[in-house]
């Protein structure tokens, strides 16, 4: 893998990790992470900074980065766009990674299999109107009693989703993740080169800072 460079634009900052009785710090030199940069939305509006990629099972992002921008260095642009702190937590597992994590969490197989909440199911009536949204958390017990056009009376009733279908599903939603259109990488690499420079983006920046 190719070693990212954009750390190397950032100064050193030393980090107190230990006080002794006579009130002396224990430091140690880390990178001034604490800041993040992001796109800024009012920079190219004419044209699209990003655009929605879906992370295939066991996707990692130097392996995205390399499919997108010829080079596995900018695997920290994918993580910085999205708000990814915590990799572990925040990037979708692999399907084998999700199998450990489920029975990790709920202790068996049957309790994975237990009920973790009721919701609705999309409701249209006969004209094609949805008069009831879905994946709204309700009660076991709860119907939703709605006229149809003709002034029919009709029902509809909540379904149950178990410990591994909610898993399932957060899982899917952090496979959604937004990239950096290829076009602007280079951009994207002299705005975070000028505020390593300066601490400060430059008037007509490609990012904003995030504390």
């Amino acid at each position: 893998m190719t070693e990212p460079t954009y750390f190397s634009n950032f100064p050193n900052l030393e980090y107190a990790v230990s006080v002794n009785k006579a009130g002396h710090t224990t430091d140690i030199s880390i990178k001034d992470y604490f800041r993040l940069l992001l796109p800024r939305d009012d920079i190219y509006k004419e044209d699209t900074l990003y655009t929605t990629y879906y992370v295939m099972d066991g996707e990692r992002p130097d392996q995205i980065s390399y499919k997108e921008y010829g080079d596995e260095q900018f695997y920290w642009v994918l993580l910085q766009i999205n708000g990814i702190i915590d990799y572990n937590n925040e990037w979708p597992l692999s399907s084998v990674e999700l199998e450990k994590f489920i029975l990790s969490k709920y202790g068996s197989w049957p309790a994975a299999k237990q009920v973790h909440h009721w919701e609705t199911v999309e409701t249209k009536n006969s004209d094609g109107i949805v008069v009831l949204p879905k994946e709204m958390y309700v009660d076991e017990d709860f119907i939703y009693y709605y006229a149809d056009s003709d002034g029919t009376l009709l029902s509809s009733l909540p379904v149950v989703v178990t410990n591994y279908e909610y898993e399932e599903r957060v899982n899917e939603r952090k496979s959604h993740i937004q990239i950096l259109n290829a076009r602007y990488i280079d951009d994207y690499m002299r705005d975070i080169r000028i505020y390593a420079k300066s601490r400060l983006p430059s008037a007509r920046s490609f990012v904003d800072i995030r504390l």
